[in-house]
């Protein structure tokens, strides 16, 4: 289980904690990120369309070979069954040996269930050979992402964003990592879970995490459009928190988010209306999501987008691959993740 105390008083300390800094360096090692760039729209809908259809053989391919086994596996399975069935009843009427009986239909049944455990592996083979092999060359297509099956960010430093609810475990996989700009960028299929529902995500979304290089965020400073998020937290674990300003914007679809900050003089710095729009952006992007940004820690910029959906996994063997308006999502995302850190970039420099 989750310490999770930090989910009831956000610790606004300016050290960095040396734990939670090891944790993420080793996430965000140098020679485990590529530096990533903005991909032309037609160029990366050919080479994603191009990526499906091999995808879509090995998917076909796939599913011939687990049709063959499941024939296999059937038909040997009931010749197995019978002839365990006939040992059986040989063994029983005509020798008089129960246990030599019951063993003869056993290893028929054993045999049987081998067979179909045999036919099933064809569905775990294609959908691991779906990850580690389609999955990292939609990394790369995105703009040179690194692709990492099982990771995401440190559970150690989500816990002092100031934003996740109260959790038992904290699931993260299907990771993608890069560089953009001297900036860090990390974002993953994130999930939450109590005990009381072991099997039922509490939160199900999209976690990011940039790194910003030197130490220019000054304070902890949480934007959310998630109004209940904000009721619920701002007299409990935010109440150490002051609203912050927030500037007047020229679309109303902008205009849905709230600011807490300790130091809410240094917000105006940063919290623009190009930023307002940006964040708004990406939230329409995933169906126009609650989405929660957290600048902290002096370095880090943690964005929170709930989404319900499975971003990356592989359709049934049955099912035609959809991944396609995933990767589109995903590029409409990290187009504006580069916009957040050009904007941020000049505050950073001012």
């Amino acid at each position: 289980m989750h310490d999770d105390s930090q989910a009831q008083k956000i610790d606004i300390t300016q050290d960095t904690n040396t734990a939670i800094q090891a944790d993420t360096q080793s996430e965000h090692n140098n020679s485990e990120t590529s530096s990533i760039s903005r991909q032309d729209e037609r160029f990366f809908s050919d080479t994603i369309d191009s990526l499906i259809k091999e995808a879509e053989t090995m998917r076909l391919n796939a599913m011939k070979k687990h049709r063959s086994r499941g024939f296999i596996s059937m038909s040997f399975g009931l010749i197995a069954i019978i002839i365990g069935a006939c040992g059986f009843g040989w063994f029983l009427f005509m020798e008089g040996l129960i246990v030599k009986g019951v063993g003869s239909i056993s290893l028929g049944i054993i045999f049987a269930a081998y067979l179909h455990f045999w036919a099933a592996q064809s569905l775990k083979s294609y959908q691991s050979d779906y990850k580690a092999v389609f999955l990292p060359r939609i990394a790369k297509a995105l703009g040179g992402f690194k692709y990492f099956h099982n990771r995401g960010v440190s559970s150690a430093l989500l816990k002092k964003t100031g934003i996740t609810p109260q959790y038992d475990r904290y699931s993260a996989e299907d990771c993608f990592m890069g560089n953009y700009n001297g900036v860090k960028v990390m974002f993953s299929e994130a999930r939450l879970y109590v005990k009381a529902a072991p099997q039922k995500p509490i939160y199900n979304g999209l976690y990011i995490l940039l790194e910003v290089p030197g130490e220019p965020i000054k304070g902890h400073t949480i934007i959310t459009a998630d109004k209940g998020l904000y009721h619920k937290s701002r007299p409990s674990r935010w109440k150490s928190l002051q609203d912050a300003p927030l500037p007047e914007v020229s679309n109303p679809s902008w205009d849905r988010f709230q600011a807490v900050s300790d130091k809410p003089e240094e917000t105006a710095k940063f919290i623009t209306e190009d930023l307002l729009k940006e964040l708004s952006e990406a939230a329409d992007i995933f169906e126009r999501s609650a989405l929660t940004a957290v600048f902290f820690r002096k370095k880090y910029i943690f964005i929170s987008i709930p989404y319900e959906g499975d971003l990356f996994e592989a359709s049934t063997i049955h099912t035609p691959i959809t991944t396609r308006r995933t990767a589109m999502q995903c590029k409409q995302e990290i187009e504006k993740i580069m916009e957040i850190i050009d904007i941020f970039d000049i505050y950073r420099k001012n």
